[in-house]
This record gives structure tokens, sequence and C-alpha cells, in this order.
């Protein structure tokens, strides 16, 4: 039985809202709407920390992370940077939309060239996206035509995929004295880490050569480079730059990397399944695609208000597939209450997202696969139902959540 299964048998018996003791942590799960909703956003501040696990602080440089960083004055900043780093990269339209449209346009050859056969399309989703993930963090000169892309893009898939081995390091996690002994959970992961890191300084350094030849800035990294530049020369912007160091962006560019490609394209393989089973909802997207894109070119940025349909079909995948079933978890900074119930400072808390996106009580017929839902009567799209969480919210919410949307919407 799958951890999945065994949560919603601990729920059945103890309730929707229960604790359990695992090694030397408490954890508490929300398990209900109402649960979720007071822990993300009217307790966000009570619960925005990040646990101190082993593997989070071993994968990110003892916490220099958007993600798992522990929520501090410091992390406020760093975030505040990476969020400025990314809107002025998507203010280049140009850029960004012509990185997705090449590979865009790849995808849909592949599949005309099945010619009516049946095939899997997960292993060429996943390096489209990872594609898309590299050129927008490297520019157009690293792709999977690039050797170090192709071992990025194994190194991942070989340590994610490994279930077992994944369940052996969650479970250790709780126990702190686990990192002192040689397990092979972890002995795995370092080595994975210690391989993609050095793949990261690679480009990262290579980065660092092109942009300060070059004015014009084509890459996230670069973008991030260009930030640093800038405060180096700032008199007191030290904090600043301490936040831009190369420790904080191999972070930021393997999360940037991992969460990207592997949510983006889980989230585009439940969409094909499911509009494989609706046909008619099929129809429906692709004559909307039609009426305002037209046959004779790609979708780009501009066409988005024009495509309801579309974005409410990509809602609905996150909604019914729910790539993430719950949050990273959350860590109490204080004594606070959940539910009624008291919960510790220092207490590791799961928000089970997907709870909120099957309650019967926020969406009609959960079970069902309707765009439609996320429509209203003037044919507009509906984005403030405050019962869609596939990026979290409150303090917490996904950092990237701008550029997970222009990925999958383009």
């Amino acid at each position: 039985m799958g951890s999945e299964g065994k949560l919603h048998d601990l729920r059945k018996k103890y309730g929707k809202v229960f604790s359990v003791k695992i090694g030397s942590f408490k954890v508490v799960i929300a398990g209900d709407t109402a649960s979720v909703k007071e822990l993300l956003v009217r307790k966000s501040a009570d619960y925005a920390g990040r646990p101190p696990l082993y593997s989070f602080l071993r994968s990110t440089f003892d916490g220099k992370d958007i993600a798992v960083g522990n929520y501090s004055p410091a992390w406020k900043f760093h975030r505040k940077i990476f969020v400025a780093a990314i809107r002025r990269y998507l203010s280049d339209k140009q850029v960004v939309e012509k990185t997705i449209a090449e590979q865009a346009t790849k995808l849909t050859q592949y599949f005309e060239d099945q010619n009516l056969k049946d095939f899997d399309p997960a292993n060429m989703l996943m390096e489209s996206i990872a594609n898309v993930s590299c050129r927008i963090l490297f520019g157009k000169r690293f792709d999977s035509s690039h050797s170090d892309f192709k071992e990025l893009l194994k190194l991942n898939d070989d340590f994610f995929s490994d279930y077992e081995i994944n369940t052996q390091r969650f479970i250790l996690d709780f126990f702190p004295v686990a990192k002192y002994f040689p397990f092979r959970a972890y002995q795995l992961m370092n080595n994975m880490l210690d391989q993609v890191y050095e793949i990261l300084r690679r480009q990262l350094k290579i980065q660092e050569r092109e942009s300060s030849n070059s004015t014009e800035i084509d890459s996230l990294t670069g973008s991030f480079l260009q930030e640093r530049a800038v405060a180096e020369n700032e008199v007191g912007a030290e904090e600043r730059v301490a936040f831009l160091s190369d420790e904080y962006m191999l972070s930021n560019m393997r999360d940037m990397f991992v969460a990207g490609y592997d949510t983006t394209s889980s989230t585009l393989r439940w969409a094909i399944a499911f509009l494989v089973h609706h046909p008619k909802i099929q129809k429906e997207v692709q004559n909307q695609l039609d009426e305002v894109v037209g046959k004779d070119r790609v979708p780009n940025l501009d066409d988005l208000p024009n495509l309801p349909l579309v974005q409410a079909m990509i809602m609905e995948t996150q909604r019914l597939g729910n790539v993430a079933e719950n949050t990273i978890p959350h860590y109490t900074l204080k004594d606070t209450t959940l539910a009624g119930f008291r919960i510790p400072k220092d207490t590791i808390v799961f928000a089970t997202l997907a709870q909120v996106h099957l309650d019967p009580g926020c969406w009609e017929n959960p079970y069902s696969f309707n765009p439609h839902r996320h429509i209203d009567a003037d044919g507009q799209l509906i984005t403030n139902t405050g019962n869609f969480l596939p990026f979290s919210a409150g303090r917490r919410v996904c950092a990237g959540e701008a550029l997970a949307k222009v990925r999958e919407r383009c």
C-alpha cells in the first residue's frame, strides 16, 4: 500500500486533522478544506517555516533556497530578489515565446510523425519541457543536444523514479541522527547532488563569461547575474549581493529545473489523458484555438485573454490530476492552533491540497472533468474561488508560479 493509501486509512480512523509522532518530530496532517485554508492563508505566518530535514539542508547548501529554506527576514529578501528576476525575464515576451514555440512545434511534429500509431508521449513531453526549462535557465545554447543536459535529466530521473529509495529517505529525514550513518538512500542522494551541482556550476561559469561580454540577456541565470553585477556596484547593497551568491543561485537553478520540468510535464500528461477520454471537450478546445489562433501559427502570450477554455482546461487538469497532492512540509514558527487543536512550535505540518480540490463542498461533482466550471456566465475565466491551490497559497506560495503558468499555457 502506498503512502496515500496509508494516509487515507489514518484519516478514516482518526479524522481529517490528526497528528503522529515520527522519529524526533511531531507531524500534523491537515486533511480537509477548512484546516488547509487556516494553515496556508489565515495563519500563514504561524506555519511559514520549513523543517530542518537533512535532505532539505544537504540539497540547498544549508537552506540557501526559496522552496525549502526556513522563513526569516533573510528568506523574504531572497524571495523578493528571485521573483523580481523572474518578472524581468518574463517581461521580454519575444524571448519567452520563441523558446516555448520552438519546443511546441517539435512536439506537435513528433505527434504527427506517429501517424496514428499507439505511442506513449511521456518521455518526449519530459524532454520538451526540460528543454524549455533549460533554455529559460541557460539560454539558447543549452538543450537536449548538449551532453550536460542529458546527464542532468538522467540523474534526476534515476533518482526520483526510485520509489523505494525515496520512501526510505523520507522516513530517515525524521531521524536527525540518521545522517551520520551510511544509509544507501542518503549515499545515493549525496552522489546525485554532487554530480548535479557540478554540472550547474559549469553552466553558471559559462553564463558569467557570456553575460560579461554581452548586454543582451536571454536567460534567467543571466538575469540573476545582471542583478548581482548591479548590486556589486551599489553602495550599501552587500545584503543583496550575498543573496545572489553562487550557492543561492545554484540552489535556485536546481529548483527551477527539477520542479519546472517534472510538474509541468506531469500536468501535460494528465491533460492528454483527460482530453482523450473527453473528446467533446477536446473538440471545444480545438475549435477555440482555431478561432483565436488559426492553423498557421502557434499561440502566444497575447492570445491568452481570448482563450478562456484552454486556460480552464489546464486549471481543471491541475485540480483533478493533483500533480502535487500535498504541500512541501510546513513548520510552525510559534505555538498556534489548527481546527481548534493546539499545535506547538517546531511541528511539521502537511497540507493535503487534493482534499480541497476534490471537496464536494467546494466543487460540484468534483471527480468529473469539467473545464467549464472555471468559466463564468460571461465566458470569462474564474480565478478567485479560493479553492484552487495547485501552487499552494499564503507566504509559501510557489515563487515560480508565473513562470510555470507561461510554460503550461503557451
